[in-house]
């Protein structure tokens, strides 16, 4: 009868080579993780349990670009709600501009006299405009959308060396995508996930010595920690 062994992996940013210097969010261990043996019939390999900072910010290196026909403009990073918001992004724009917020509708309307042109802008779900558009205006326009500062919504954990199986709509097809987590927390808390489902991927019995870990959000660019370190714990089965 078949006889199942388990290890435990705990991982910390902290003891980790970081290729993204603070960010710590790719990562990697030199460490000894599977020995490939030949009465071993298959291995699995799970994330049971993780603590995740909500240190990044809804403002980011992602999302913090606007882009006028007459100039660009880089986004002040940070946390905003949509006051906080309409202040710092006037502040940029200057005098000429002026900006209303509907509180029934939750959209932006944004003024100028003698017109402007918005040019695909990487801020366009938090200003709550649809994506590679361009906008001509003749003085004002309100945007399409409400605006957004939910942030990010999914956390992916991600490792090359374990080849899992999983399907991902966002990449069209396989992934190295090890565990997906929700963010059910407000901002500067702590995700506290546990694997409760016990969801494990089954991999190939081969030699690791080293992990690589990738964390992302839930369009694929990578997250910045600002700093803060992140803890997983992988279990090997």
């Amino acid at each position: 009868m078949p006889i199942t062994v388990s290890n435990q992996i705990n991982l910390s940013s902290n003891s980790a080579t970081i290729k993204n210097n603070s960010y710590n969010s790719v990562m990697i261990f030199k460490l000894l993780a599977m020995k490939k043996e030949k009465n071993i019939l298959y291995n699995q390999v799970s994330l049971i349990h993780a603590q995740i900072p909500v240190s990044y910010y809804t403002i980011n290196e992602n999302n913090n670009k606007f882009v006028l026909s007459t100039a660009s403009y880089t986004l002040t990073n940070g946390n905003y709600n949509a006051t906080s918001f309409k202040t710092m992004f006037l502040n940029l724009l200057g005098s000429s501009f002026s900006m209303t917020l509907d509180v029934n509708t939750g959209k932006y309307t944004l003024s100028k006299t003698g017109g402007f042109t918005i040019l695909s802008s990487s801020c366009y779900k938090i200003l709550g405009l649809e994506k590679n558009k361009t906008y001509v205006v003749s003085s004002s326009l309100t945007f399409p959308y409400p605006c957004n500062f939910l942030g990010i919504n999914r956390i992916k954990i991600k490792s090359g060396c374990f080849k899992t199986n999983n399907l991902d709509s966002n990449s069209n097809g396989h992934t190295d995508l090890l565990a997906t987590i929700p963010v059910n927390v407000s901002q500067y808390s702590l995700i506290n996930y546990i694997n409760y489902v016990g969801f494990r991927n089954i991999i190939h019995n081969e030699d690791i010595n080293m992990i690589d870990i990738t964390i992302t959000d839930e369009e694929d660019n990578i997250i910045n920690f600002n700093g803060v370190d992140v803890y997983l714990t992988l279990q090997i089965d």
